[in-house]
């Protein structure tokens, strides 16, 4: 039986998809800091937001956990049954990733040392989703296409936000080639385990748009997830094969990892981006289209639509393109891809700004926690009934 105080009954209806808010934080933190067009104050705002990314992390992770102590048969349950609560369980893996790829960035001498050893323990816990979350939910959740809506590419998109973060870490620090090779080639089998997983669902989720109407209400936005997974292989294989340029010939070991064959890997990687960048490009319009459709055709109107976290779907597929973007600016010396990924962090900004203010006002009312009554505490003969 639920809980019957508030306090209690938000803790019980708190579910995994609150991870997604700074799973999308996050990225924003890191374009913020590599944006090619930079000015002043910029670093100082992206430290912000990564230490805002730290205290949501670090509270919702408190919450969740506090939830499973309490509730531990609910919380199995929901796993079991909820696709999306336990697609959502791979955001904290990416969440922690992305605030890892901020130390680099961010600091250098032992802090670099420190981001190394959590990325290996942020790499065990993606892997891991990858592997028990699809078998959880092709085992022991309803079965039928139909069963299998985009947020099931998270702990797809988990180990590729890892292996990017990998690249990061690489390119970013003055580690030895001895601790960044092994980085390397760990997060190039991510790569190829995250899209080649990726198409296959991807293949299974737009069979079911033919087969089907597009999803109501605001499930809707579940759609950009599609754009995640090659948005986010996008940048770890530029930033991958940035980082073999400066790692291989230093190592210098067998026939792959030498000076020879770093030029002809990471021209090949790099270029692999633009591709996998191009494919997420075409995910991107293909969500905004079904997107505004549902909400503006099928729904009539905006405000017919409820405000849920799973809005927060859009954050971080959309962050990973832009970085993409971002970082394909920098390759190239583009100006074309600096303006048009600046134009995407800007709207991205926007985006976040208002889904954080919903939000706030969803905690106020107590409509995010499914409480019907807000705050107030129900009559005893509601309780006795």
């Amino acid at each position: 039986m639920p809980p019957v105080s508030p306090i209690s009954l938000a803790i019980f209806n708190f579910s995994s998809c609150w991870f997604l808010i700074p799973q999308g934080i996050g990225v924003i933190a890191v374009i913020l800091h590599q944006l090619n067009y930079q000015f002043g104050a910029l670093p100082i705002i992206a430290r912000i937001v990564w230490i805002y990314t730290i205290v949501l992390f670090g509270l919702f992770l408190f919450i969740y956990l506090l939830r499973l102590a309490l509730y531990p048969r609910h919380v199995c349950s929901e796993i079991r049954g909820n696709v999306v609560e336990a697609s959502c369980l791979s955001s904290i893996p990416i969440a922690f990733t992305s605030i890892i790829e901020m130390i680099v960035l961010q600091f250098s001498g032992g802090a670099e040392l420190a981001a190394y050893v959590l990325w290996w323990i942020s790499t065990f816990l993606s892997i891991l989703s990858a592997i028990t979350l699809p078998y959880l939910q092709l085992k022991q959740q309803p079965s039928g296409i139909e069963q299998i809506p985009p947020c099931f590419l998270l702990p797809i998109i988990a180990i590729l936000t890892s292996s990017a973060g990998g690249g990061v870490i690489c390119e970013n620090s003055d580690l030895s080639a001895r601790l960044r090779v092994p980085v390397i080639i760990v997060s190039y089998m991510e790569v190829g385990t995250g899209l080649g997983l990726s198409m296959c669902i991807d293949a299974c989720i737009i069979y079911h748009h033919f087969d089907q109407t597009n999803p109501l209400g605001d499930k809707a936005y579940q759609d950009m997830i599609m754009c995640g997974p090659f948005g986010q292989a996008s940048f770890a294989l530029q930033i991958l094969g940035s980082a073999v340029q400066h790692s291989f010939g230093e190592y210098n070991r067998g026939t792959l990892l030498t000076t020879e064959a770093a030029s002809p890997i990471a021209a090949v990687s790099e270029f692999s981006g633009v591709l996998a960048w191009g494919f997420a490009f075409f995910w991107w319009l293909f969500a905004l289209q079904s997107i505004l459709y549902t909400l503006r055709v099928q729904s009539r109107k905006w405000r017919n639509v409820p405000f849920s976290m799973s809005a927060w779907s859009l954050i971080f597929p959309w962050g990973v393109y832009t970085n993409a973007g971002v970082h394909l600016g920098t390759l190239m010396n583009s100006p074309a891809f600096n303006v048009w990924s600046t134009v995407l962090l800007v709207i991205l900004v926007i985006l976040a700004i208002i889904l954080n203010l919903l939000t706030i006002k969803g905690i106020i009312t107590g409509e995010v926690f499914g409480l019907e009554r807000g705050w107030k505490m129900p009559k005893r003969e509601d309780r006795m009934v």
